[in-house]
């Protein structure tokens, strides 16, 4: 009677084990789709089984089983690192192209062109108004070219700064989430072991990948410990240490850890890696080119200029090109108010000629910067931006295969499967069927026994 007992109580727990076990099946299949879910597995465990010492056997739970892979985590995380860089800077590129577009009649390349062909066209008629009324109208619409283009890249200085601070706000939220996570962590230590909590920890460590170079260690209780570049401490616990982005300088943009100082250095991945790449180095070196070329040809055009005489065999008391330096050639160039009688078209020794008009004609096609014209330079420079956004291009394209490859590899390993959910599942049917069926049997034995009893 008491073997026909333990049988029984036996059989009812391997039920309600397998119940747990279609409980989990059941779980892994509403959450097939749901972002970061690892599989789950429920583990039966034999219990001992030795008649004679009076241990029956049976089933028991062994708990449920994490399909979690941290290395396909990892990779995953850095490969959405990588992504991130390359699609923050080839939109940022993308949005630059356009500023270095040679083929309008309103680019600067044409603008150039259209001075020189004005002095060329002076040349002809050195003592004409109206063709040196042209050639000051050209020069002030390449003054106002210059300065367009300076303004250009300017706003595309102060997008990048929005970009980066919507980006250091993405950052901190994501950051605010794991902590908040942490916190179910360090208060219940069996929170580790919730599928539902892990997949929400993991999605927000992915979108932090993705955002910048972040470095997480997984701690015994399941929290987790995030370092920015590595070094910098962001995420402790249930403490968050906030990043903020310092952008006032006109130079450079700066992040700045919880106590303000500089981490800059130690960003080189994500989307803020590229967006600071774009704003401290890309944009100030476009900048930079730009002034050089602003400078260099409205400083060669003075020279040239400075040397002949006016209609009245004047040598030129103002230049026709002005410009501030220190705050920028492109930024601040302008033309003088010269009239144009005083405009100096003629050699010193041949008044009412056009000697210097040819010379000045000569500085359209005269190798001056790094080789080559104005115009190629300027050519040069949009090419130069042209590579890099298709450069750009390609490694996002690239990066994309990559990401998809991992997120792949990792479903794989721990994605939900449904064809393995349903073979679980008619396992598990079955083995309740025949437990159920065994109570029943156990159930009649034990009423024949208490009847011949009676």
């Amino acid at each position: 009677m008491g073997n026909l007992l333990v049988s029984l109580r036996n059989t009812a727990e391997a039920m309600r084990v397998y119940e747990r076990g279609m409980g989990v099946v059941q779980a892994n299949v509403t959450n097939a789709s749901t972002p970061g879910y690892a599989r789950q597995r429920q583990v039966l465990e034999a219990m001992r089984m030795d008649l004679d010492a009076g241990l029956p056997g049976g089933v028991r739970s062994g708990g449920t089983l994490d399909g979690r892979n941290e290395y396909a985590e990892a990779l995953v995380r850095r490969r959405a690192e990588s992504l991130g860089y390359a699609d923050e800077r080839a939109r940022q590129l993308d949005a630059l192209e356009p500023v270095y577009d040679i083929s309008s009649s309103g680019s600067l390349s044409s603008a150039m062109d259209r001075l020189f062909q004005s002095f060329s066209a002076l040349t002809v008629a050195p003592n004409d108004l109206a063709a040196r009324q042209v050639v000051l109208d050209r020069a002030s619409e390449l003054a106002r070219n210059f300065r367009a283009m300076d303004a250009s890249l300017q706003d595309a200085s102060a997008s990048t700064d929005k970009s980066l601070a919507q980006q250091v706000d993405a950052i901190n939220r994501v950051v605010a989430g794991i902590t908040a996570l942490n916190k179910q962590f360090r208060a219940d230590f069996e929170v580790q072991n919730d599928a539902g909590v892990q997949a929400q920890m993991n999605n927000l460590l992915e979108q932090l990948s993705e955002l910048g170079n972040f470095t997480v260690l997984r701690n015994d209780d399941g929290s987790a410990t995030v370092y920015l570049g590595g070094q910098t401490l962001v995420a402790v616990g249930e403490q968050q240490l906030p990043i903020a982005l310092d952008a006032s300088s006109s130079v450079s943009a700066r992040i700045l850890d919880a106590a303000g100082q500089d981490v800059t250095g130690q960003v080189d991945g994500g989307r803020l890696a590229a967006l600071l790449e774009i704003r401290n180095q890309t944009l100030p070196a476009k900048r930079g080119e730009l002034d050089r070329l602003a400078q260099t040809l409205a400083d060669a055009v003075n020279t040239v200029l400075a040397g002949g005489v006016d209609l009245d065999g004047n040598p030129p008391v103002k230049n026709l090109f002005q410009y501030d330096a220190m705050l920028g050639a492109a930024r601040t160039l302008t033309t003088t108010d010269l009239a144009p009688r005083e405009l100096a078209a003629a050699a010193s020794g041949s008044p009412g000629g056009n000697g210097v008009a040819l010379q000045a004609s000569a500085l359209g096609q005269a190798k001056v910067l790094d080789g080559g014209t104005f115009t190629q330079f300027f050519a040069a420079q949009a090419a130069d931006v042209g590579r890099m956004a298709s450069e750009a291009r390609a490694e996002r394209d690239s990066n994309q295969g990559l990401v998809t490859q991992a997120r792949q590899f990792r479903e794989e390993i721990q994605g939900v499967n449904l064809d393995q959910e349903a073979v679980a599942l008619i396992e598990y049917q079955r083995a309740y069927q025949a437990a159920a069926q065994l109570v029943r049997t156990l159930n009649d034995m034990t009423e024949t026994v208490i009847n011949l009893i009676r």
